[in-house]
């Protein structure tokens, strides 16, 4: 299969903090997949594709979190979900494009 994605996913694993626009729980998951406009989640709390959520990533290697004021849920099977950032700030937007390099650059750990 053709991969037809405008921008490359990278495998992660970070802890994601995400609430919907329409409810005050604020729920808990793993994000696993990153790119600079979306993001796939797993999760034991389940969310409907088309609706609306909030997501705070515990980026550590960062500082502090990075947050997306709006995004959409794309799709969601078996406790996972994908979403697509539809809002964040000029600051988060550079500090995601910044936590995309980083997952990206190869770690060299000493022997």
């Amino acid at each position: 299969m053709i991969e037809c994605r405008e921008y490359p996913r990278i495998p992660v694993e970070m802890q994601v903090f995400f609430s919907s626009t329409n409810k005050a729980e604020i729920c808990e998951g793993t994000m696993f997949d990153l790119s600079a406009k979306g993001c796939a989640v797993t999760s034991m709390s389940s969310v409907q594709p088309g609706s609306a959520v909030r997501i705070l990533i515990r980026a550590t290697d960062l500082g502090s979190p990075i947050t997306i004021e709006s995004a959409a849920v794309r799709w969601s099977e078996g406790g996972e979900f994908g979403v697509e950032f539809l809002g964040l700030s000029e600051l988060d937007q550079r500090r995601l494009h910044r936590l995309l390099r980083v997952a990206t650059t190869p770690q060299i750990h000493p022997s």
